[in-house]
């Protein structure tokens, strides 16, 4: 389980946020006249960042590295490990750019600079999209940088975070059960998701979410004339 608070904040992003954090990454890269041969993006989160880094730095060799850190919704598993390594030489004599989408406690992207100059590279250096104040690693390259901490729902992520999101909302409310606009004054009461944020990042997905929380039979609707939901009793828990 989460060792966070009850209350912890979360920020929507959407797709056009997050393409303007690559190109702010790649320019960073071209100014420090850095040319790597390889951009080896972090599994699952930097694997857009990686494609988009690529496509801005005119690279066409990409290749992907999975580290296990969080299983849910800002739910850490411990240190982060190696689960899946990389193709045996996919780095050896290469100039190589590691990337990932964020950089919280660092321990990820320091694991994976790790793991990646173990195995003969030219220069190895490192990227994240987002650097959060409580990061111990400090990455070459940061597309923002982010003083207080959050956790950051990403448009790649958004039905995965919002599901465990909005599980936890209504196991720490009352017992339910909740109209679309309770679970958002939920949502604003535990994480500060307001109303408009949601909207203008991710416009009209609630419901969206709601549907396939009953689809994979995380909620059932109750009653009769307006929409309301409960957790079904064997929902899992959320964060």
């Amino acid at each position: 389980m989460s060792d966070l608070p009850d209350e912890f904040k979360c920020t929507i992003t959407n797709w056009d946020y997050i393409y303007d954090l690559c190109r702010e990454v790649s320019d960073d890269v071209k100014a420090a006249e850095f040319e790597p041969d390889v951009v080896v993006a972090l599994a699952r989160g930097g694997w857009f960042a990686g494609r988009v880094i690529c496509d801005f730095l005119g690279l066409d060799d990409l290749t992907s590295l999975k580290m296990e850190h969080y299983v849910g919704t800002a739910q850490k598993s411990g240190e982060p490990t190696v689960r899946y390594p990389m193709p045996e030489g996919s780095v050896e004599g290469k100039d190589v750019l590691v990337m990932d989408d964020i950089a919280d406690t660092g321990g990820s992207i320091r694991r994976a600079h790790e793991y990646v100059t173990d195995r003969d590279p030219g220069e190895v250096r490192t990227a994240t999209l987002q650097l959060l104040g409580t990061s111990e690693f400090e990455p070459d390259f940061v597309g923002e940088r982010l003083d207080e901490w959050a956790w950051i729902v990403y448009p790649w992520n958004f039905i995965e975070d919002m599901i465990d999101l909005t599980t936890g909302v209504m196991e720490k409310g009352a017992d339910g059960p909740y109209t679309a606009e309770e679970i958002r004054g939920l949502l604003r009461e535990y994480h500060r998701v307001e109303r408009i944020e949601m909207e203008i990042a991710q416009p009209g997905r609630l419901s969206e979410v709601l549907e396939e929380m009953a689809r994979r039979g995380i909620v059932e609707t109750v009653g009769e004339g307006e929409v309301a939901w409960r957790l079904h009793e064997d929902a899992p828990s959320g964060p």
